[in-house]
């Protein structure tokens, strides 16, 4: 009877139990939802404050110059005094907008100004130039200025707390700035903001996606032109096509593919009310993972290139596609050799250097061999059609060799490490053509 009595105590306090995490979670998900609410309003409520008065603070001149002795001594007199005497504006200041502005008024800037809407939070913190704790929760612009006045007293820091949108720009794009910095990263709204530079001759760089990247050796300065293998660069460039905007345009990107790295799922009781965990109305409501090391290579370089130009010093950045007769004689190569039976050749220049230098490296895959008068691609399985996702660097020696071998003798002639490590790579591949821009 005893364990009778106790079994009813147990099995009522774990009904108990039960009823009380499911009260908590419903308690929990209103709160989260009003105070994103919360945040919404506060956003709204600074957007409607005028922009915070540029402040600055008088330091000697020959103090000055000694902070910026080894810029002097690379950009000289002249390319110093055009830097110092510019006037650029960042709209944006998440990873890539914080560490652009932190560099250009550590180089010397002194007058910017500087624009975004959010607020620094706590998962910010892997990312930002200069945040730390005390800043979770204050607007982003209005942290930056603060630590900009404990490293660059001198410079005029306008703070604008407020969504950049298109019936804006005139305000806050006013007093012909020498450059713009584009760190946006809603598509929509950085599109507006390119036309609108392209349109009033305004100098602009505009940063595309560092989010899920790691290899800082793919990034990339170039003309939104000449960009490949980004799909955010390949929207933005759609995007201006459709405004009449062709080139023109300097941006910074990466080649790389994101991989395993993918947008965190959001939970099956928020979908339906996705808008709701959104930071605004048609911003991305879900978390692409980021790793803090790119965002701030992405600003640093869009900070380089602007330092660069205002200081008139002559930098070129070199293209991606800096082999394209190379790849033109390699897909000339396979068109002449091509067989009937082959089926429909279904690669162009492009994807021939995005198989050469992205999949392969530049090198073979048997060999190494690096000698780009030596390699060449050829199809993996002869059975399948001219696809990226069947393309395998070889010598041309080796490539003439591998014409002859049915693939049910390759584990045979090459051994089974080999082929697995080359289907691996071209599943890789498959995987990754959702990512090319």
């Amino acid at each position: 009877m005893p364990q009778q009595v106790e079994w009813k105590y147990l099995a009522a306090a774990a009904i108990g139990a039960v009823s009380a995490l499911a009260v908590v979670g419903v308690v929990q998900r209103v709160s989260k939802q009003s105070r994103v609410k919360s945040i919404k309003n506060e956003f709204k409520r600074l957007s409607e404050f005028p922009p915070m008065e540029a402040q600055k603070k008088d330091v000697p001149e020959e103090l000055i110059r000694e902070q910026l002795s080894r810029n002097y001594s690379f950009l000289g007199e002249e390319g110093m005094k055009s830097v110092r005497s510019s006037f650029v504006v960042i709209v944006g200041l998440g990873g890539v907008g914080s560490h652009a502005a932190h560099m250009l008024v550590r180089s010397g800037v002194q007058r910017i100004r500087i624009i975004d809407f959010d607020q620094v939070s706590l998962s910010s913190l892997n990312r930002h130039a200069v945040a730390v704790h005390a800043d979770v929760g204050t607007s982003k612009a209005k942290c930056l200025a603060n630590h900009f006045k404990e490293i660059t007293p001198q410079a005029e820091v306008e703070v604008v707390v407020e969504l950049f949108s298109i019936d804006v720009a005139d305000r806050l794009l006013a007093g012909n700035p020498d450059y713009v910095l584009d760190c946006i990263d809603n598509l929509n709204t950085k599109i507006d903001l390119l036309k609108y530079c392209h349109d009033h001759k305004l100098k602009v760089i505009s940063s595309m996606g560092a989010g899920a990247k790691a290899d800082p050796s793919r990034i990339q300065i170039a003309d939104i032109s000449d960009t490949s293998e980004d799909p955010l660069a390949r929207a933005t460039r759609t995007g201006l096509k459709k405004k009449g905007v062709d080139s023109g345009i300097a941006v910074v990107y990466s080649t790389e593919k994101p991989g395993k790295v993918k947008l965190l799922p959001m939970a099956d009781d928020k979908v339906e009310d996705a808008d709701e965990y959104a930071t605004l109305p048609n911003f991305r409501s879900r978390i692409l993972p980021v790793l803090g090391t790119l965002p701030a290579l992405f600003g640093m370089a869009m900070a380089s290139y602007v330092i660069c130009q205002l200081g008139n010093f002559e930098m070129e950045p070199l293209p991606i596609k800096l082999r394209r007769r190379t790849y033109d004689k390699i897909l000339g190569n396979i068109k002449m050799n091509r067989k009937p039976e082959d089926g429909d050749l279904q690669i162009n220049a492009q994807d021939v250097g995005y198989s050469l230098e992205e999949v392969w490296l530049g090198k073979s895959a048997l060999s190494g061999s690096l000698d780009k008068d030596k390699v060449t691609l050829t199809r993996w399985d002869a059975s399948k059609p001219w696809k990226v996702d069947n393309l395998i660097c070889l010598t041309k020696k080796e490539s003439d060799e591998h014409a002859k071998l049915d693939s049910s003798k390759f584990v045979d002639h090459y051994g089974r490490e080999f082929v697995t490590k080359v289907e691996n790579k071209l599943q890789q591949v498959r995987d990754w053509e959702k990512w090319r821009g």
